[in-house]
């Protein structure tokens, strides 16, 4: 009886948080797809496509679904109608907020996960659920009683965090009984534990219909329209037609709906980029805010709805909303000011880029060049999805940048890290624009190079760029196009890093990079470096890379210089193999100290089966034990024993079957 009464608490408790929504008017008629692999999701390729009335059902059978979608795709409005629709079939809902993340949350989370990453899941329901109950409480339901956890903001927060949470909601559905889970999260790939157990969904775009039912029948709408989506299919009701583009609406929204001028809006648009900044986190500090912006400002923001506050701070009603604006302000700074800090304040250290893409699209033609090339020079991965929003119409780079970014993501498809050529490959999955289809498709290098040649164009820099990727052909590269890797120019630089990769005779080259190591070079230059004498299977590469990861201050160096220690060791005779096998577990608490430098070694070790060499597997378990006793982080041991399991599985040798 008393778990009954538990049953009835819950329930109401859900049903006035609900009734606190502000529900989406009119409502837009969704429709999902759905599959069991990201490769699927990301190329547009569905099992099964599901109307919101069968998802409860049918997405949920297997206890765990997670929805993957772009910025303003209605994941939000979809996951709180199916919340409500789930206590209305009698069910326990739980609505779990990770919108309401705040900086401070990252300490208690790993403060509560210190021992087990299981034990956040306490956390995870006293602190977002508004319930004010724990674990345990839900624990103590009737197993007669459907439960449903509905997760929203997966991408609110850092990917590694949110990668613990997975596990967590995993470990839930397996120990509850009748218990489901269904996430929101941005379209990307997800390292999702019992990936066979996860069907995995997206949004649809509207249907043509759906849209004209609400703009009137003669509504023009291409195929591509923003207005398929329904943050902006909503947006340009509220505000009116114009611009088509993303930023456009969203600019437009901001200023007539919000009530901004110009000048309110440069205001707004620096507080909310120091709110990522400050708090790291969609959430941000109230009393910081109003100073910054003012009360007739703030007052304009809660009539309009834009900005609500709560006990725990203030938040944009609509996190695309908050991501423009910190965008807006990126877009009016001096392109000196475009660097590792901005982007990572940005992108929630690369969890999301939103803000990137639309950062990249605010700008003018020569603007975005300069944008994309900073961008490339931090991460290749985030100057991808930032192009690959673009549409044919907007048009918002040169093709020969096109070309750049296209070039450099369809190399890294054949790179021998299984993460990093996945990753290049889903870039190049969600690009819209059809000049990227060559890269796409192409099966080999050599047919990355020819798509290259086939680009025209008498702009000089390309014409020298071109000529540079098309070193990596030949298999040779001169001393003075090696020398190159020092320019400031990140375009060219990494170009001739990448090339110098695949030079068929590079000892040579050692002595040069080294030399200019002493000779002072840069952090991005030493990156750069280190990416090369990954390739150099040599004593005098593989002791250089081990200085570089001791030594070196900045972090993205020892980053390339673990990968590289890897990637040498791949290629290594098996003596030299052993030497950096050694040397890598000589200094596995080192690497535990650094999230970042730890989950590259944990990521490099899985290399393509095709190219492992013989006894990978063994190598792979030396490493793996060395930074699972440097560890007393119980949810990083997991995650190094499940590094292990994936390697066994690639690499183990099969046994036939014996004869009779």
């Amino acid at each position: 009886m008393q778990s009954d009464k538990l049953v009835d608490r819950v329930r109401q408790l859900a049903r006035e948080i609900g009734e606190l929504w502000q529900a989406q008017k009119p409502p837009f008629a969704l429709l999902t797809g759905w599959s069991k692999s990201y490769d699927d999701i990301l190329s547009g390729t569905f099992v099964t496509t599901l109307r919101e009335d069968q998802i409860l059902k049918d997405a949920l059978a297997t206890g765990r679904a997670i929805l993957s979608g772009r910025g303003g795709d209605g994941k939000t409005w979809l996951l709180r109608r199916l919340h409500n629709r789930a206590l209305a079939a009698g069910h326990v809902a739980i609505f779990i907020d990770l919108k309401q993340w705040t900086g401070g949350d990252y300490t208690e989370w790993a403060e509560w996960t210190r021992d087990n990453v299981g034990d956040g899941a306490d956390f995870l329901f006293r602190r977002f659920s508004g319930l004010g109950l724990g674990a345990i409480d839900i624990d103590r339901l009737p197993p007669k009683s459907r439960k449903i956890v509905f997760v929203d903001g997966l991408n609110e927060i850092s990917a590694k965090v949110g990668l613990e949470i997975l596990a967590v909601l995993d470990e839930i559905v397996a120990t509850h009984i009748n218990m489901s889970v269904l996430v929101a999260d941005r379209l990307v790939r997800r390292e999702l534990p019992n990936l066979n157990r996860w069907w995995i969904g997206s949004p649809l775009p509207l249907a043509h219909d759906e849209v004209r039912k609400h703009l009137g029948k003669d509504a023009v709408l291409s195929t591509d329209d923003i207005r398929r989506s329904p943050f902006f299919l909503d947006a340009e009701l509220r505000a009116g037609s114009g611009g088509s583009g993303r930023a456009a609406t969203l600019d437009r929204l901001v200023r007539q709906h919000g009530g901004l001028s110009e000048t309110e809006l440069l205001v707004v648009s620096e507080a909310a980029y120091n709110a990522y900044l400050q708090s790291r986190s969609r959430m941000f500090g109230r009393e910081a805010f109003e100073l910054a912006v003012g009360q007739p400002i703030i007052a304009k923001l809660k009539e309009s709805g834009t900005v609500c506050f709560n006990e725990a701070g203030g938040f944009f009603q609509h996190h695309i909303v908050h991501d423009f604006l910190a965008a807006y302000y990126v877009s009016k700074q001096d392109a000196d000011t475009w660097g590792p800090l901005l982007f990572r304040t940005l992108s929630f250290e690369a969890s999301s880029f939103d803000a990137i893409e639309l950062a990249f699209e605010l700008l003018d033609g020569n603007h975005a060049d300069l944008f994309l090339q900073k961008l490339y020079d931090w991460n290749l991965y985030a100057a991808g999805y930032a192009l690959a929003q673009a549409r044919e119409s907007d048009d918002p780079v040169g093709p020969e940048m096109r070309t750049v970014i296209f070039a450099m993501l369809a190399d890294k498809r054949f790179d021998p890290v299984l993460a990093t050529s996945q990753r290049a490959d889903d870039a190049l999955r969600l690009m819209q624009l059809t000049d990227a289809k060559p890269f796409r498709d192409a099966a080999n290098f050599g047919e990355v190079c020819a798509a290259v040649q086939l680009v025209d164009s008498e702009t000089q820099w390309f014409i020298d760029w071109k000529g540079l990727f098309g070193l990596a052909g030949t298999g040779e590269i001169p001393v003075e196009a090696l020398a190159r890797i020092k320019e400031e120019d990140s375009i060219m630089g990494w170009t001739v890093a990448n090339v110098s990769k695949r030079a068929s005779n590079g000892e040579w080259m050692i002595s040069h990079l080294i030399q200019w190591l002493q000779d002072g070079a840069n952090a991005t230059v030493r990156w750069r470096i280190a990416h090369v004498l990954g390739s150099l299977p040599y004593h005098p590469a593989l002791e250089q890379l081990l200085q570089l990861l001791d030594q070196d201050e900045d972090q993205d160096v020892r980053y390339g210089a673990v990968r590289s220690a890897v990637e040498l060791s791949a290629i290594a005779d098996p003596p030299l193999r052993a030497t950096a096998c050694t040397a890598i577990q000589q200094r596995a608490r080192a690497i535990s100290s650094s999230d970042r430098v730890e989950r590259e070694l944990r990521s490099s070790l899985l290399i393509d089966p095709a190219k492992a060499p013989e006894g990978w597997l063994d190598f792979v378990r030396d490493c793996v034990r060395s930074q699972f006793l440097a560890t007393d982080n119980l949810s990083n041991r997991d995650l190094w024993r499940g590094c292990l399991n994936a390697a066994e599985r690639l690499y183990q040798p099969t046994v036939a079957p014996a004869g009779n």
